[in-house]
């Protein structure tokens, strides 16, 4: 059984990427919807919940957890031996993809993850001379939770996208980083708003990750099976 947590429902969409790649795992969801939004916590409060979160993951069994949450992602590097070992940060699978794409990089996340560089810095020790620009877009996080999603947007969470997109686009970047999963849920406003930039969804990406990683495990597994 894998676990994922999120601090509510940007974590959703990583779950239905690896559902769509796995169906018949055991999947467990924790949406920390009592504790959030998570971009707004100091660094110490952000690694706790992360902590807290793996711990009542692996207490419900999950041999693996996939952090679908950049907020929390972004604290991996101060998690103990312990806990690294099981969980999956999603944070290099979209680095490395938006490397790929081009060098002119946008991330837009939470305010925590903006300011942590924890993007940045993934991508420049993939690609050291790319330009990547991190912008704090935390209001899209509460859009959200209040029902924001494609095709279904009120007039002033339009206007907000729009006044978000003349900022992206004014950077000129090659690759958008949705660095937030809840922003997933905005994939389809979002990107037609900055074409023709290509956008990277972390959520999908590190739910592919992980899916990647278990296909093997179960491979491994079904291979030790001998029959009598």
């Amino acid at each position: 059984m894998i676990g994922i947590f999120d601090s509510g429902v940007g974590g959703l969409c990583s779950l239905k990427e690896y559902r769509r790649l796995i169906p018949r795992e055991s999947i467990v969801y924790l949406g920390d919807r009592k504790n959030a939004p998570y971009g707004t916590k100091s660094k110490k409060e952000v690694i706790d919940l992360a902590k807290r979160n793996v711990r009542v993951l692996q207490e419900m069994g999950a041999e693996r957890i996939l952090i679908a949450c950049c907020t929390a992602s972004s604290v991996y590097r101060y998690l103990n031996a312990d806990e690294k070992a099981i969980v999956f940060p999603i944070i290099a699978p979209a680095a490395l993809e938006a490397a790929r794409i081009g060098n002119r990089i946008t991330v837009i996340s939470t305010e925590h993850t903006a300011s942590s560089h924890v993007f940045k810095e993934e991508i420049r020790r993939i690609s050291s001379d790319a330009d990547v620009t991190e912008l704090a877009a935390q209001q899209l996080v509460a859009m959200v939770e209040r029902g924001a999603r494609d095709g279904n947007l009120t007039e002033d969470d339009g206007k907000l996208l729009d006044s978000l997109a003349t900022r992206i686009i004014a950077l000129s970047p090659k690759a958008l980083i949705l660095g937030c999963t809840h922003f997933s849920h905005l994939e389809g406003e979002i990107a037609k708003r900055v074409y023709p930039t290509v956008i990277v969804n972390a959520a999908k990406l590190g739910a592919r990750a992980l899916a990647n990683e278990r296909r093997s495990v179960i491979s491994e597994r079904r291979g030790r099976l001998t029959f009598m």
